[in-house]
């Protein structure tokens, strides 16, 4: 007989390739043309490393031709997404209508971001325009995206039988490197942090939170 393993209070994420690596190319162009004190953020929920820009939380309304393609890429990936994990009829989910606010980041040498959440969404979502350096110098300085598991009492107590589960099952935090044209999405009450970035190209991307609720 062999056991059945279930997964309970399952934490559904979501790292897709979208090979959108033109559209990144067209991106990174006019986000660094962008990186003006206009657009710079000035009442950011948190105080941001001198070294890491910053938008307005508006970027996906803009109306530029290279962002209504990336908005129509957002729209893509989280329908398909909310299709798996949602259990929603067809007719449910195509009566659901969301708002959403936007930015970009850009890290320079030694940007990074404090550990955070996105407070009133359900869904984050970040498009990798840029990782950085292709081959960063330190792994360790790489700039990778550190998200927390939620189960804050998970790690309690440590012992040689629960401290190197499985990845599904384990509580140890995750380090994501982004890709070019990758996409992540993720509960927005996941905690999450960007470690130092060590590099001589930006670092670019472009996250979205989502809330919804039915027409």
């Amino acid at each position: 007989m062999t056991i059945k393993i279930d997964t309970l209070f399952g934490t559904p994420t979501s790292l897709i390739e979208t090979g959108e690596e033109e559209l990144c190319d067209e991106l990174y162009d006019f986000i660094i043309k962008k990186m003006t004190d206009e657009n710079r953020i000035d009442d950011a929920p948190q105080y941001a490393h001198p070294d890491l820009f910053e938008s307005k939380f508006d970027f996906l309304h803009w109306d530029f031709p290279v962002i209504k393609r990336l908005k129509a890429l957002y729209n893509k990936y989280l329908l398909e997404f909310l299709n798996e994990v949602c259990d929603l009829s067809k007719t449910d989910l195509s009566r659901i209508k969301f708002q959403h606010e936007s930015w970009f980041h850009v890290a320079k040498m030694g940007g990074y971001f404090q550990s955070h959440t996105h407070p009133n969404h359900a869904w984050t979502m970040v498009f990798c325009v840029c990782p950085g350096d292709k081959i960063p110098s330190n792994d360790y300085e790489a700039g990778k995206l550190l998200i927390i598991d939620p189960r804050l009492n998970a790690s309690m107590y440590l012992d040689p039988a629960n401290k190197d589960l499985k990845r599904q099952y384990s509580f140890n935090g995750t380090k994501i490197r982004y890709k070019k044209a990758s996409m992540l999405i993720f509960p927005s009450y996941m905690q999450h942090s960007v470690e130092p970035y060590l590099g001589n190209k930006y670092r670019i991307t472009v996250p979205a939170n989502f809330r919804f609720h039915y027409e």
